[in-house]
């Protein structure tokens, strides 16, 4: 039995062992997320360009608001156990904690990891873009070779056995004592955690004003890798997870009057050009290679590429509208540009509005195949090809297993066999003009490719390949009697970040040839103007004389007096001209890089203000 006295002192000490508990446990998680940043500095570092050590500390410190929010976050939960642990048994309370503690280091321990090995071919850090890709398990364990899985979840075993030890020794958790109050003293613990725990919302808010904690609190620099690192993964994941997928407001910037004002000069510095016709026919067949990670920093890799351009019309400053294949594909057949967070291919209701060239083409007389040696269902593709009018599919599962080489699907130099065998026989059994369209995919990381190793750089070597076996595809198709009737487009679905240490909101991350050849052509000529992947559209359409107002963001490439390209990066985008550079950070909501042409800025904000409500459109 208890007396008075000690009955208070055991409340008292019940009451205080609880708060410690919950203190070091906020700690715990405080400190877990705070050696993230020098992590993701160290692992990045080839990435990260000029630091100092002060550097790591500002990132750290400038990083803490939102470390503090995320780790409140998890601690809230766990001080609602507390709550509860004044009236259960002290097993039971241990036990449930061990498990939560452990889910909760899981999932930090493999954003982590998983956001570490993404982020040099992504250029972004972590969001709810993984929960697109977990939906084809197959093409995430594509994204790597074996190695690095088996390195992976070597580092989580380890990584997670050091934790759970630390949070064994440190928390506390398995002294806690049980307790034997009345009912008034257990309400009153109980209250009093309750209210330790509310405490957390502030932190969790960040704020007692109206703004509260988001990503771009913890941007402070002009070096953008730095701003990067201050980004605490798991709450990017969450923040992007309660956004709109097309988040309208976001990008609105002006009236509706002053960005159809800004991108109207935009559009006017391109003025028509004229120009003699360089097709011999109106209605070419034409053969649309779309090359994986095709970059034009990876020229070098590229043999026949060099030997085709001198027998074509190649544009040597081109750009890709995004980072990704959904949104590439999209760009390149529907001539819509790429958004900075979101993927038009992945939402079908909205994609079947979209413009088609595929579809305009079909109208006049051509007859449509699609060739892809992965998974269509990847990022719904299926529905998207099927919105654009290609009923005639060739993909991963129209080849046998083994075929089924890479891990990706269908190695390129069997795809292209393969393309090129069916395409030569719709020539010749097929009457009327064709499109044939060919998505690549072995220039895809991890760039395991079946093919001798010309290159030391796995991206350079897998280019190499491709290279080849689009080099063989022409040489084929040259030799057919339709081939003078014949244009071929070759371009990139998207850049990549090559050379090493190239940034997600750098141009040289978009730059990627364009190249129309084929024995259609009357003449050759290099282009060095300014353009986007997406202009090879109203580029054909006006050479064949078809009308390319369907595709208000894109122009002809060759029949107008100046350029310009926009892309987007995650959150972000920038417009490039023949005059300079802007490039413009939503989450800091300033650029990353603008010269003394002030008015490039809100022509790249209206040009992305238009896109947004173009979409909108499509929703209506």
């Amino acid at each position: 039995m208890y007396n008075g006295m000690t009955a208070n002192n055991h409340d008292i000490h019940v009451m205080q062992q609880r708060f410690s508990i919950f203190l070091r446990y906020y700690l715990f998680w405080v400190i877990f997320f705070m050696i993230q940043h020098p992590v993701f500095m160290l692992w990045q570092h080839n990435l990260m360009g000029d630091v100092t050590f002060v550097d790591f500390f500002r990132v750290i410190y400038h990083a803490f608001p939102l470390d503090l929010s995320v780790a409140s976050y998890v601690t809230l939960v766990y001080g609602l156990l507390l709550c509860v642990s004044v009236w259960i048994r002290p097993n039971t309370t241990k036990w449930v904690s061990h498990v939560y503690t452990a889910i909760m280091l899981t999932i930090g321990l493999w954003v982590m990891l998983g956001d570490n090995g993404c982020f040099p071919s992504w250029g972004f850090r972590m969001d709810r873009t993984i929960f697109i890709y977990l939906t084809s398990p197959r093409e995430v364990l594509a994204c790597a070779p074996w190695w690095q899985w088996l390195s992976g979840g070597i580092a989580y075993i380890v990584l997670m056995s050091g934790w759970m030890w630390l949070y064994g020794k440190w928390v506390g958790i398995s002294n806690l004592q049980s307790t034997k109050q009345s009912l008034q003293r257990h309400i009153g613990i109980t209250a009093a955690l309750l209210f330790i725990s509310a405490l957390l919302f502030l932190p969790i808010r960040g704020s007692v004003t109206v703004s509260t904690m988001n990503t771009g609190r913890v941007y402070f620099s002009d070096k953008q890798m730095l701003n990067l690192a201050a980004v605490n993964p798991v709450f990017n994941i969450v923040e992007s997870l309660s956004e709109q997928s097309f988040d309208f407001n976001r990008y609105t910037f002006m009236s509706e009057e002053e960005a159809d004002t800004a991108l109207n000069a935009l559009k006017a510095e391109s003025l028509p050009l004229a120009h003699d016709s360089w097709l011999r026919t109106k209605r070419p067949n034409i053969v649309l290679i779309i090359w994986e990670s095709m970059s034009a920093n990876a020229w070098e890799a590229m043999p026949r590429m060099q030997e085709v351009s001198s027998k074509s019309i190649i544009m040597d400053q081109a750009y890709a509208s995004s980072f990704r294949t959904d949104r590439g594909v999209v760009a390149v057949l529907s001539g819509f540009p790429g958004q900075p967070t979101s993927s038009l291919m992945t939402a079908p209701t909205l994609t079947k509005g979209l413009p088609y060239i595929s579809r305009d083409l079909q109208k006049q007389g051509y007859n449509l195949q699609f060739y892809y040696g992965g998974d269509e269902d990847f990022t719904n593709m299926r529905s998207y090809l099927t919105n654009a009018g290609f009923n005639h599919r060739i993909s991963d599962h129209s080849f046998p297993i083994s075929d089924r080489l890479s891990k990706w699907g269908v190695p390129d130099h069997i795809l292209t066999d393969t393309a090129t065998t069916t395409i030569l026989k719709r020539w010749e059994t097929i009457k009327g003009p064709t499109l044939d369209v060919v998505l690549t995919l072995s220039s895809h990381e991890p760039f395991e490719v079946p093919a001798t190793r010309h290159f030391e750089h796995p991206y350079l070597n897998s280019i190499a390949y491709t290279d080849s076996c689009v080099g063989v595809m022409i040489d084929r198709l040259s030799q057919s009697p339709e081939w003078d009737s014949t244009v071929v487009v070759i371009l990139g679905d998207h850049g990549y970040p090559y050379p090493n240490g190239v940034q997600n909101q750098e141009p040289a991350r978009y730059h990627l040839p364009l190249i129309f050849t084929g024995g259609a052509l009357t003449r050759y000529q290099t282009i060095h103007q300014v353009c986007s992947q997406i202009d090879w559209i109203p580029t054909l359409l006006a050479e064949m004389q078809m009308p390319s107002d369907a595709y208000p963001f894109a122009k002809d490439a060759i029949g107008t007096s100046a350029g310009w390209a926009v892309y987007a990066f995650n959150d972000g985008f920038g417009l490039i001209t023949s005059t300079g550079l802007t490039v413009f950070d939503r989450k800091m909501d300033g650029t990353l890089h603008e010269d003394s042409i002030k008015t490039r800025l809100p022509q790249l904000k209206a040009y992305m203000q238009n896109v947004y409500e173009a979409i909108r459109h499509l929703n209506e």
